[in-house]
This record gives C-alpha cells, structure tokens and sequence, in this order.
C-alpha cells in the first residue's frame, strides 16, 4: 500500500512537472512586461524596443534565467493596464507620492535629475531660479511633468512645444534662450539624432527636478515575486553590469 501511494505521488509530480501551465506559473511566465516611448530610456527602432531601462531589465531577466516578452504601449493605456491587470510590471516610472500606494515597486532602475541647458556659447551664467526667471524664452514640453513643474514656479517664458527635437534646435540656433525637457541620457540621445556635436547644449547650475525612475507592479503580484525581481537589480548593479549599460548611453 505504501508503494502504490508513493509511485501515484512521483506519477502527480510528474505530471504536475511537465504541464506547461504549471511550468509557466513557477518561471512567473505569465508576467506582462510592458512599457513606453521615451528615448532613450525605452523605445522602438525598426520594429525592436530597446534603451537603457530596457537593457536593464532584460538583464534582471538574465540574471533570473527568465524570459518575458517587453510591449511597448502609450502612456496613459498602460497605467489603465496596471490598474486593473494581476500581473503587469510597467517601467520607466516615476515613484511619486500620489502613485505610491496605487503600485508596487521595484527600483529604483535609474536616479535622474533635470537642468536648465544654454547653448555652447552663450557667455550668461545661470547659478539660480531669478536667473532663469530674466530670460525671454524658455523650450519646455508642452504637457506633462516638465511643464507642471516650471508653472509651479511661477515662470512665465515658457515656449510650449510638441516637438522635442524642436526644442532643441530653437536653443541650439539661439530662437530660445533656454531649454529644459530630458536628463543627461536624453539630452545625449537627441543631440546625437540631430547630428549635433555633444557640447552644443551646456548645463547649468539650475536644477528643476530630481527623480527616480521605477518598475511598477500591479497591486496582486505576490511579495515573494516583488523581492525576488528586486534582488535581481540588485545583482545587476552590485556586478558592474549596471555600469557598463548606463556608459554606453552617455
């Protein structure tokens, strides 16, 4: 009798072992990775997502031997995606007050900070925000973070502007006296794509925000998933990979 219970434990184990879905659940294949254009941290080119948060995470993958498709999809469908999926992890997110109990969180991917940038030759210096207040115009986003964050503070020589290439040039030619949208990574990202020299924009002193760039997870992926993702960052930047992938977008 005790052969004939253990030889029906090992044929479930079996089982258990060989179907697919069983298999999926316990490599957490059914884990969404999703995120959104912003270059350079995520973005498509011909058809493959790519960028630094990507790499990173593809690396956490890596490190876990683990293997998750990466969608790219608009801002505002995939914050829906995570507010009412089981299982989507979304990156590069800012971590903000109103967004912390909404998520959980795995990070931080990166820690960034924007400036006020003048073009190359511009012999103005620009040490605080009364500086930045004196000049004609400023290129900013026309919505979103960047935006709020410069009507927070009350400027009003803010250009608006869709186009962030456009941004760039007007500070480039001079058209603007100053322009504020991207941290280091993107501003190297465009000036490049406009085959422009990296010293054509020069930063200030003049920091408009500091933040950090996160994994944000739906609310009902189990901790255990959360901290097990975790460490893997955490190995990814403890080994010098990290670097060495954030260098390459310098």
């Amino acid at each position: 009798m005790k052969y004939s219970k253990m030889i029906k434990g090992l044929l479930w184990g079996l089982l258990l072992a060989c179907n697919p879905y069983t298999q999926a659940f316990a490599q957490d294949l059914d884990i969404e990775f999703i995120t959104e254009s912003w270059a350079p941290y995520n973005y498509s080119e011909n058809g493959v997502i790519k960028g630094f948060s990507v790499e990173i995470v593809q690396a956490m993958m890596a490190e876990l031997e683990e293997s998750h498709k990466i969608t790219l999809y608009p801002g505002a469908r995939g914050e829906a995606m995570l507010k009412t999926k089981d299982n989507i992890f979304s990156f590069s997110l800012f971590r903000t007050p109103e967004r912390e109990s909404q998520y959980k969180w795995i990070g931080p991917i990166s820690k960034e900070a924007l400036y006020f940038y003048k073009r190359q030759n511009d012999p103005r210096i620009f040490n605080s925000l009364e500086d930045i207040k004196k000049v004609k115009k400023i290129s900013a986003p026309h919505k979103g973070l960047v935006l709020t964050a410069l009507e927070d503070l009350g400027l009003s020589n803010i250009h608006k502007m869709h186009s962030l290439d456009a941004q760039f040039q007007h500070g480039i030619m001079g058209r603007s006296d100053l322009v504020v949208n991207v941290p280091t990574l993107g501003l190297t990202y465009y000036l490049k794509k406009l085959n422009e020299p990296s010293h054509a924009l020069v930063k200030t002193q003049v920091k408009l925000l500091e933040f950090s760039l996160y994994i944000a997870c739906s609310k009902k992926v189990p901790d255990s998933i959360i901290e097990k993702w975790q460490t893997a960052l955490d190995k990814v930047k403890a080994s010098g990979q990290y670097t060495k992938i954030y260098n390459k977008y310098l």
